[in-house]
């Protein structure tokens, strides 16, 4: 269980600072392509069951940066368990 919550930390670490260098990378013309987006999902749609009205969708938004931070954190991570779970 430590593992994985260890694992889910990093990873969240992980996108947390790479939208932060994404957004901070847009401003500059150099290395503007850190902050480009992609988009992947399904839009929303409604299913009428007569009783309620269930609404469905799924959409992912990632940018370049944050990409390359989960690498890295997924690269760092090994060393990272062993120096904080022994």
């Amino acid at each position: 269980m430590k593992q994985f919550l260890l694992m889910f930390a990093v990873l969240v670490a992980s996108v947390i600072i790479g939208s932060l260098l994404g957004e901070f990378a847009r401003g500059i013309s150099s290395i503007a392509w850190l902050g480009k987006i992609f988009e992947v999902g399904i839009s929303t749609f409604d299913i009428n069951l007569k009783i309620f009205v269930l609404t469905l969708g799924f959409q992912i938004r990632i940018c370049v940066a944050e990409i390359i931070m989960i690498i890295i954190g997924l690269l760092f991570y090994p060393k990272l368990k062993t120096a904080v779970l022994g």
